[in-house]
């Protein structure tokens, strides 16, 4: 009898030790879905983020002091990321709603041979222009009857193309719209 009792004793420690060693384990993986759901969050916030810098362009009236924005922008990502071609930012100035390359009128290109405040004339070129003296006298010009208002005249119309892999803005296009 003596060994009976024993033996349920030796019985409840093994299953209670059984137990414990289960519970150990269903905690351990419930920390770590729980640490790989953190990391999910996190990478959505982070796209979220970057995307956010870009699509606040994406509206029919940015005046050309927004794309000089939008394009130092592209420029400092480009130049962060070491001009890597699956995290880059481009944008794009376009003459019409066309949106062909041979209507580019100046772009931001993911090339390091590109300097900050420059704008590419066209796509496949490498001649540049300096945005502040030789553009904007164009493009951020103000029409003669402003009163209260800055009323320029032109305004750029934006939308963002994002990456098919990354889920990231990696285009920015620009239409040159005047203000009638």
């Amino acid at each position: 009898m003596e060994n009976a009792s024993k033996a349920l004793i030796m019985a409840g420690g093994v299953l209670i030790s059984v137990l414990l060693a289960s519970f150990m384990i269903m905690i351990l993986r419930k920390a770590g879905s729980m640490s790989a759901e953190y990391d999910s969050q996190a990478t959505a916030n982070e796209l979220v983020k970057f995307n956010s810098q870009f699509e606040a362009y994406v509206k029919t009236d940015n005046t050309f002091f927004d794309v000089i924005t939008a394009a130092n922008l592209a420029y400092d990502i480009n130049k962060k990321n070491g001009n890597d071609s699956s995290n880059g930012v481009e944008v794009f100035l376009y003459k019409n709603k066309a949106m062909k390359d041979s209507d580019i009128e100046y772009s931001v290109l993911n090339r390091p041979d590109l300097a900050k405040n420059f704008f590419f004339e066209g796509k496949n070129t490498n001649k540049s222009k300096y945005i502040y003296s030789e553009i904007i006298s164009t493009y951020a010009d103000t029409k003669e009857d402003v009163t209260t208002t800055t009323e320029y005249q032109y305004y750029f119309e934006g939308n963002a193309e994002y990456s098919d892999v990354t889920g990231k803005v990696n285009k920015m296009n620009f239409i040159i719209v005047e203000n009638n």
